[in-house]
This record gives structure tokens, C-alpha cells and sequence, in this order.
């Protein structure tokens, strides 16, 4: 029987010690316990070893690492032999100084979710936009191109989101975040990319009593509002228009309160499932240079999430 199991929750302890005969892959996270990402590689992992056995001792593992402890961390995986690593939040901006080289894509939106071993450490790309994009066209038949797109949140999910929806050639931009610094902090580093390709870009409270939203505009929200029952909403509910489109990048729970609300309003609303099995398949692809099914994932992603797991 495997000793190491992809179903058991690692420390950096365990790292001190690891063994795994095979080709490492993992994600890093604090808190990290309930990731379904294992369960969803794993799955994927072994449809490309039925087509080709190079991949038959590929496994993808989970390790609990707190933030102040990321970037010495880093280095050790590298001895390790860890090929292939996923950040969560709050690692994903933390990450960039330790890295070798950042990809010039998710240099621009400041922050990584997916690490490739190099001889000299590791590589850092961002597969989060691309997930995002992919899981909107899924879900909602809709393009950020050509689209009136409204992130909720500044943080490393709404920059990854803002510049995808820039790069995609969105029809106008609004960030709608609480802390204003963080807010100006964003649209400083977005100016250049709107500017660029003329793309109308501004900047909200959600508080705020000029607070507007377009009519048959895309809802992105990127905070972690909806996470739990008694969370706020992330923007006042007489805000939200009529018929909206609302992808919710939280998938458990399957339903937020601002899901249900647009769903109330005679809008659509997707959770962010499809976004996590489009940038895990971009990942598994920049790992394995092998086409990934995200089809096996989705499958593996749903299962994970019944009740009886």
C-alpha cells in the first residue's frame, strides 16, 4: 500500500522526511485540509497514465504551510524534488521573491498559483484568469470580450480577474472593493493595460452612494464574501440591476447569498467550480506538457464535494 497518501493533509514536518518514490506535485495552503485539488488531479493524473505510462507515478499531494513560513519553505520542496506546486490564498503574492523566473503574464497581475520546478529553483505562472475566462464561457455562454465587467474585490483573485478581463478585451472595467488603498493600488498597476487598448477603466466603494452598475454587465465576485452563512454581502443588494450575470468564484457552498439574490432578480449565477478545474487542467498542462481532461477533473471536483467526503 502507498505510504504516502494523497488524501492525508502534510505539514512542512513531513517534508523534512519525504520519500514519495515518484514525481511530487502539491498544493500549498493555509488552511488547506478541505482542498478538493488532489482528488482532482489525481483523477486527471490517471486517464494521461492510461495513454501514457511516463505519468503512472505522478501524484498530486496536499501541505499545510502557513504564510510566514512560504518562502523558506520553497527551497525545501525544490530539494525535495517537488516538480509541480499550487498556491492558495494568501500565498499567491507572497511567493514571487523566491521564485527563479515569474512569467511575464502573472508579473503583470502580481501574483502566482502555479510553480514549475528549474534547475535553480522554481518558475511561477498565474492559470487563474484563464480558469476564470474558461469557466464564464462554460456557465454562462458569456465572453469577457466585449463585455461591461464588474470585479468585487481587489485582492489577488480580482487582479488575476481584471487583467484576464483587459487582456480579453472587455468593453469597460469597474473594481468595486472596501479599502481604498488597495483599491488605488490595483487600478495603478491596470491603468497601462486599459490605457493601451482604450478600455474604460474605474474604481468604487461599495458603500459608495455613486455606486452604478451597468445593465447586461458581468459580475465577477472575487472576495471571499459567501464563504460563510452570516458573511456580508459584497455590495448592497438594491445595487445589484435587474436580469444580472454573476459569476461567484466561491464553490463551496455551491450557492451564495449574492447567488441566490441574482438568481431572485431573474439573472444568472455560477459558482467558481468550473474556474478551479480550467486553471488546475492549465496547470496540470504547463507541468506535464501532456493534454489534460478537464472533463476527468469536473467529475473528480463534484464527487469531492458530496456530502459523504
Amino acid at each position: 500500500m502507498e505510504t504516502f497518501s494523497p488524501a492525508h493533509t502534510y505539514t512542512l514536518e513531513d517534508l523534512e522526511n519525504w520519500g514519495y518514490p515518484g514525481v511530487s506535485l502539491a498544493v500549498l495552503g493555509f488552511p488547506v485540509r478541505h482542498s478538493i485539488s488532489p482528488a482532482m488531479h489525481n483523477a486527471a493524473i490517471g486517464k494521461m497514465a492510461e495513454q501514457d505510462p511516463r505519468f503512472a507515478d505522478w501524484r498530486y499531494f496536499r501541505f499545510e504551510v502557513e504564510p510566514d513560513d512560504l518562502l523558506e519553505s520553497l527551497p525545501l520542496f525544490h530539494q525535495r524534488g517537488f516538480f509541480g506546486l499550487n498556491l492558495t490564498v494568501p500565498h499567491k503574492e507572497i511567493a514571487l521573491p523566491a521564485l527563479s523566473q515569474v512569467d511575464p503574464a502573472a508579473k503583470e497581475i502580481g501574483a502566482v498559483n502555479t510553480l514549475r520546478r528549474a534547475a535553480d529553483g522554481y518558475e511561477g505562472f498565474n492559470t487563474d484568469g484563464y480558469g476564470l475566462s474558461q469557466g464564464i464561457r462554460e456557465d454562462l455562454d458569456r465572453s469577457l470580450e466585449n463585455s461591461d465587467v464588474v470585479i468585487l474585490g481587489a485582492g489577488g483573485a480580482g487582479r488575476a480577474a481584471a487583467v484576464q478581463a483587459l487582456r480579453s478585451d472587455c468593453r469597460s472595467l469597474q473594481i468595486i472593493n472596501r479599502n481604498p488603498d488597495r483599491l488605488e493600488n490595483l487600478l495603478q498597476t491596470l491603468r497601462p493595460i486599459a490605457q493601451e487598448r482604450s478600455i474604460p477603466l474605474s474604481g468604487i466603494a461599495p458603500q459608495d452612494p455613486e455606486l452604478s452598475l451597468p445593465r447586461n454587465g458581468l459580475i465577477v465576485n472575487a472576495t471571499s464574501l459567501g464563504l460563510n452563512s452570516d458573511d456580508p454581502l459584497p455590495l448592497p443588494k438594491e445595487k445589484l440591476p435587474s436580469a444580472p450575470l454573476l459569476y461567484d468564484m466561491i464553490y463551496n457552498p455551491p450557492a451564495t447569498e449574492l447567488m441566490t439574490l441574482a438568481k431572485a432578480n431573474g439573472g444568472h449565477a455560477a459558482n467558481g467550480l468550473s474556474m478551479l478545474v480550467h486553471q488546475g487542467a492549465r496547470a496540470l498542462e504547463i507541468w506535464s506538457d501532456h493534454p489534460v481532461s478537464a472533463q476527468t477533473m469536473a467529475r473528480a471536483a463534484r464527487a469531492a464535494l458530496e456530502p459523504s467526503h
